[in-house]
């Protein structure tokens, strides 16, 4: 791919960006309901990225002659759940977390 057809697609993707972020911006100021689906469907594309991208580089760590396969797996599981963890402790201190930063 040329430099010059790779900038032209970004650009188009950059406008094609801006303008979800209208049409979300004006769907969710038009009724309260309809930003709760927005937030659900960003979160779920975020989801989806993360873990297509994430769990296929989990697989082809090889461990060394004196490691435990059974070792990696334990400290991959521990990020993951350790990171689904602070989510939902975000997710349930989130009025304190505004009170206490003013937001």
């Amino acid at each position: 791919m040329s430099v010059k057809l790779a900038v032209f697609y970004n650009m188009v993707s950059s406008v094609i960006s801006f303008i979800g972020m209208i049409i979300g911006v004006i769907l969710g100021q038009s009724h309260n309901e309809t930003g709760l689906w927005i937030f659900a469907l960003a979160a779920g594309g975020f989801l989806y990225i993360a873990l297509v991208d994430l769990l296929p580089e989990l697989r082809p760590v090889e461990a060394r002659k004196d490691e435990s396969p059974l070792w990696h797996l334990v400290l991959q599981n521990f990020g993951l759940l350790t990171g689904a963890g602070i989510m939902v402790l975000i997710a349930y201190y989130e009025e304190d977390i505004k009170a206490t930063i003013r937001f």
